[in-house]
């Protein structure tokens, strides 16, 4: 008996050794994207607050643990990363703090007393979205406290801890402080030897925090959720211009430049601010497309136009940045106009060259280099694959091998406008060096077509590159920023939409990428007249995120990843049992069988499961909430949250042509507005939904006596209405079943949990469930089991506890896989009845499924 207590006793101190261990591991990341503080430049209302555990405070014994990533990027501010209080009011507190000589430190202090700890940070650190792992060991028993900073421990002692404590854990503004720095945080897991919570802080809306089983635990004034400038692409500027101008990046001091006749247009997207400088003299270049391109060995910008103005003069000119002089560089130009053409330096940027366009009714294939020596555009012969004549293809800048990609277009073989043209979807590869081409994949996107924006940008790791894309032939399209593969040119789009109007050929699209502040950035010049155009600038937060990963996060309810859990009790079940094993290395073995838990097999399938037949123009609500256009082509991505729950609204009252009123659009969708504040946003999220139905044909948006209502035609499907149609036409030889495949795919909006949806839901079920429950009977009887599972699914996944549905699945799961199988799915169910219900389930398994009543 002592010598099992010594092996029980070992167990638990090894199960607690490796909990702390993995607490002090770096957390799983996964696509964690993290919380942003507004800092001390907000008013002081408006500053960001994150209090851990907002409720029920759980108490910590031996040692408090703490592992969390920080980001950092203030140069202005002291400010509070977290602070810590205990019962007994003791409070402390990390601290940043950026020093006038220019080395920020962070700071553990007990407050209102001393500093205890001093944690020095490099200049190089401070970057939005620069994560630094933060790993604190409070150490109750000890009385020490330890940070784990860039792989150096900082330690101190004397803090008169208690054994246990059970903390107010705050960070950024809290009850003490008002300061905080600008930061973000992700990742964040608090533990003891027993127990741990983790929070990736990856939610998208809201005040509340999730835990990583999904449970409410925290609380978050003034959030500011980094998924959504991850997903969405944020204004950022509008200007409207009554001349031709251009836009470009300068990498050199990561601002975007406009340029104008007598002036150039700074942004500093860091820091929003628009100044504008006039230059020394004018532009001498006529603008009529206003191309550039930067060289940032010379910190000079290049303005060129390809064809010369009626008026002959000066092509190429250069700007200075430092001096804003304009000197004129040459008269050199091109017989046609190349509208939507490339043009790149060569890695030493030294010479730049142009590819492709359009003009005087032909696409080009061309390459031109420009001389300066002789003021005249040469033409480059490469050798090797040969790329067919287009234009609106992108490219990317030379690498170190000087070499350029170049992806996509529109053109055709011949060049010749008259026969026609087609989307391409290839990638090129282009050494500047030897003159050669390598085709390196062609691919056929299954949606509708598209073109790239100018430019590509390859990622850090060489491994892809990312795209702005749209639909070059719609007046009113949507961008998007996909992800290619250079490999093999699979590809994930990686952003929401930007609606554009591309009404005139002149209109042009760059996509720029800021390496010190890892943001894209759309440049969108829209023409209206060849000397009308406005600018508009929009940025995304890098690493995007992709529509899968932007819909996971909005199911917040959902249990912490498997593979961790598993990996971990893995981990701790092996060492006990080692640990156990060499303590009775002289005994006799034992065996060990570990038992799975009870699921229904994965060979019972159900009898109707199917890939669903993609129908033109049609629409599911049941289940997974799906819409396809005109071409069959799934459009469900296209759909935001807010998009979704408006299109859903006024489609749910379209049925008998009654219309949602816009009041009650704005009451539902924007609850915590004023209606009359609602009027902005309201209009841009219909002007969306109006732009993505148009590819659905038989549906149109209509407007009148101040009432929203989709005006339908015979040729769009909708689930949710057929299946409503036959509940309410059920009489005669009639079946519900003869709708199955539909009701199968689950309940009515099922992953949408809307409160202004519930009765509506509830209805459908109360309406469905008369009809449906009778069959499971019908169908058994008749010797159809799978069937029978199939159809008991449907009816458990409106009435959980549904004592008939139980009973003709364990008969039916007796029949396929045996009365044991079945026994234990029935005492997993009697767990749940108890569980849900506080009484025991009062009908025994026999009476249910014995050989008895399985022969009556």
């Amino acid at each position: 008996m002592l010598k099992k207590s010594k092996v029980l006793l070992l167990n638990i101190k090894v199960y607690k050794v490796i909990l702390l261990f993995t607490i002090l591991l770096p957390p799983l990341k996964g696509q964690a994207q993290g919380l942003l503080f507004n800092s001390n430049d907000s008013l002081l209302g408006e500053r960001t607050s994150y209090t851990v555990f907002s409720n029920n405070v759980p108490t910590f014994h031996d040692h408090l643990l703490m592992n969390f990533d920080l980001s950092l990027w203030d140069n202005d501010h002291l400010g509070y990363v977290f602070n810590i209080t205990d019962t007994q009011n003791n409070s402390y507190s990390l601290t940043y703090i950026y020093n006038y000589n220019g080395s920020p430190t962070l700071n553990f202090n007990i407050d209102s007393k001393s500093n205890k700890i001093k944690i020095p940070l490099s200049l190089a650190q401070l970057k939005k979205r620069n994560w630094i792992n933060i790993k604190v060991d409070i150490n109750l028993k000890a009385n020490t406290v330890g940070f784990y900073v860039n792989g150096k421990w900082y330690k101190a002692g004397d803090f008169g801890f208690d054994s246990k404590i059970t903390p107010d854990i705050t960070f950024g503004k809290n009850p003490h402080y008002s300061d905080v720095p600008k930061m973000a945080v992700k990742n964040l897991t608090i533990a003891d030897d027993d127990k741990s919570y983790s929070f990736a802080l990856n939610e998208w809306s809201g005040k509340d925090v999730h835990d990583s089983s999904g449970e409410i635990q925290g609380h978050v004034d003034n959030p500011v959720w980094l998924i959504n400038g991850s997903y969405f692409w944020e204004k950022r500027a509008n200007l409207s211009f009554k001349e031709v101008a251009g836009i470009n990046f300068n990498p050199q001091d990561q601002t975007l430049i406009i340029f104008k006749n007598d002036s150039l247009i700074t942004y500093d997207m860091q820091h929003d601010r628009i100044a504008g400088k006039a230059f020394q003299n004018k532009l001498p270049v006529p603008l009529l497309l206003g191309k550039s391109i930067i060289n940032t060995k010379e910190n000079k910008c290049y303005a060129y136009e390809v064809l010369r103005a009626a008026k002959p003069g000066p092509c190429i000119a250069s700007l200075d940045l430092n001096t804003l002089k304009w000197d004129v560089v040459g008269n050199a130009n091109i017989p046609e106009q190349r509208h939507h053409h490339n043009v790149f330096y060569d890695h030493n940027q030294d010479d730049f060259y142009l590819f492709g366009g359009y003009g005087s009714f032909a696409y080009h294939r061309d390459f031109f280099k420009y001389n300066k020596a002789a003021d005249s555009w040469d033409k480059v012969a490469f050798n090797g694959d040969k790329i067919m004549p287009r234009f609106f293809s992108g490219c990317s800048q030379a690498n170190e091998h000087n070499e350029v990609y170049i992806f996509g277009g529109y053109g055709n073989q011949s060049g010749n406008q008259i026969v026609g043209g087609k989307h391409f979807y290839d990638l090129y590869r282009v050494n500047l060096t030897n003159h050669t081409i390598k085709k390196c994949w062609e691919i056929k996107p299954n949606e509708e077509d598209f073109v790239p924006a100018n430019n590509l940008i390859v990622s850090k790791d060489k491994k892809y590159f990312y795209a702005l894309c749209y639909p070059h032939e719609k007046p009113k399209t949507q961008l998007r920023l996909y992800r290619f593969s250079i490999n093999d040119g699979s590809y994930r789009v990686m952003s929401g939409l930007i609606p554009v109007t591309s009404e005139r050929i002149e209109s042009d699209i760059n996509l720029f990428f800021n390496d010190d502040q890892d943001e894209f950035y759309c440049a969108i010049q829209e023409f209206t007249s060849p000397s009308n155009s406005s600018i508009r600038i929009l940025s995304l937060q890098f690493p995007p995120v992709s529509q899968h990963d932007y819909e996971q996060a909005q199911q917040i309810v959902a249990p912490a990843p498997a593979i961790y859990r598993y990996i971990i009790t893995g981990v701790l079940i092996i060492v006990a049992i080692t640990g156990t094993l060499l303590y009775f290395s002289r005994k006799r073995k034992d065996r060990i069988t570990l038992q799975q838990p009870v699921e229904e097999d994965a060979t019972i399938v159900p009898a109707n499961k199917k890939e669903y037949e993609k129908k033109a123009n049609a629409v599911y609500l049941l289940g997974e909430f799906t819409v396809y256009d005109k071409n069959s082509r799934d459009i469900t991505y296209l759909f935001s949250p807010k998009i979704k729950q408006l299109f859903i609204l006024i489609l749910l009252n379209s049925k008998d042509e009654s219309g949602v009123v816009s009041k009650k659009i704005s009451n539902i969708l924007w609850p915590d507005k004023d209606v009359v504040k609602t009027k902005n946003i309201k209009g841009v999220t219909i002007n969306h939904l109006r732009n993505i139905i148009a590819d659905i044909a038989g549906i149109e948006l209509t407007f009148f006596n101040d009432t929203y209502c989709f005006k339908l035609g015979d040729n769009v499907f909708c689930d949710y209405f057929t299946v409503t149609d036959a509940i309410e036409q059920q009489g005669g030889d009639q079946s519900i079943l003869n709708y199955f495949d539909l009701i199968a795919r689950g309940g009515l909006l099922q992953h949408i949990p809307e409160t202004w949806l519930d009765d509506i839901k509830l209805e459908y079920e109360e309406a469905l469930m008369p009809l449906i429950l009778p069959e499971v009977k019908k169908v058994y009887e008749n010797g159809d089991f799978r069937k029978t599972l199939d159809i008991a699914r449907v009816v458990l996944n409106i009435d959980p506890f549904n004592d008939a549905a139980l009973k003709y699945k364990l008969k039916a799961l007796r029949r396929i896989k045996g009365i044991e199988y079945a026994r234990k799915v029935y005492d997993e169910f009697i767990q749940e009845y108890e569980k849900s219900l506080g009484i025991e389930y009062p009908v025994p398994f026999d009476k249910i499924c014995s050989n008895k009543t399985e022969n009556r």
